[in-house]
């Protein structure tokens, strides 16, 4: 077993050999390692994940509003996204996403339109290959997933909505959601939460909460069983767009992705951010969650840090 420091070390070393190799856009981030997933629970509170450094968070201030609007703070849409992976028998991309928003807009009861009202779009191309995914044929697009995420479903609906099926009419490719054919799956594992208690479409300032851990894959097909799912292991390379989705009183009054990311995020793995997975390997007392530390010592981090600063500066 390699130490946390070994393997900080080794990371840097293949992050300097691999950066033209990878980077296809500026931003790149680090996806750390759940220390113990049998520790954590998909409730949708944030307690369980006290060993996550707040340095891997991601929030406004890392992020830019593509809708070319004016005027946006945190005091109308503020978020903190953390995402990190677990190793076989887990084997699952884990997120939590807390808003606060002046505004709560969840209007469309068909998740086709889902995209106009306040959601987290996530756009995976776990296997890194790049490429165009946003199309009509399966095939073409097979090696990315797209999902437009949101609270307050109505009853047999998705939180996790599979949003390749408003390219591709194949009823089929649903299974990768949280939901399918009314029945909950083994792929995504997801709750919310919203507060305060009653509020709905409209309420003011409110705060919510989505929770998951959810299988990934390298090729999709029509099943599962057809499907290849992606196996997590230190020192990969990963392509993740996340997008954080204001909608307010009207579709995309803002729109937010990385800095040093792309629009194109959305529909090309070759302009989604790069993730590095990093190694929890030595982590003790990973039987409690909350108490283990993090996933990465300060002062590692910190030259990681570094590390990432100059590779942008050069």
């Amino acid at each position: 077993m390699r130490s946390n420091k070994a393997c900080v070390l080794s990371f840097i070393a293949l992050l300097a050999m691999s950066s033209v190799a990878f980077g296809h856009v500026e931003a790149e981030f680090f996806l750390p390692q759940v220390p113990d997933p049998s520790a954590m629970s998909i409730d949708g509170d944030e307690g369980d994940w006290g060993w996550l450094d707040r340095s891997f968070a991601m929030g406004p201030e890392g992020f830019y509003d593509a809708s070319g609007n004016d005027g946006y703070s945190k005091e109308d849409f503020d978020f903190a996204l953390f995402m990190a992976w677990s190793a076989p028998p887990d084997n699952r991309l884990w997120g939590f996403y807390r808003v606060q928003d002046d505004t709560l807009t969840v209007v469309e009861e068909d998740p086709y339109r889902w995209w106009a009202d306040d959601n987290l779009q996530l756009t995976l191309d776990i296997d890194h290959s790049g490429g165009d995914f946003l199309g009509v044929n399966l095939d073409h697009v097979n090696t990315a997933q797209r999902y437009h995420i949101r609270i307050l479903p109505l009853p047999g609906q998705a939180v996790f909505f599979n949003s390749l099926i408003e390219q591709i009419d194949m009823p089929s490719i649903l299974w990768n959601q949280d939901i399918f054919e009314g029945k909950q799956t083994d792929v995504v594992e997801v709750a919310w939460t919203l507060s305060p208690a009653g509020a709905a479409n409209g309420s003011l300032n409110v705060t919510y909460t989505i929770e998951w851990a959810m299988k990934v894959y390298d090729i999709t097909q029509p099943t599962k069983e057809e499907s290849i799912q992606h196996v997590f292991a230190p020192d990969q390379v990963v392509h993740i767009g996340p997008r954080p989705n204001d909608a307010d009183t009207e579709p995309f009054v803002h729109r937010l992705i990385p800095i040093g990311s792309d629009e194109q995020q959305d529909q090309k793995g070759d302009f989604m951010p790069d993730w590095y997975t990093l190694a929890c390997e030595d982590c003790p007392n990973a039987g409690s969650a909350a108490g283990s530390p993090t996933a990465v010592e300060e002062a590692s981090w910190g030259r990681i840090k570094s590390h990432m600063n100059s590779q942008l500066r050069n």
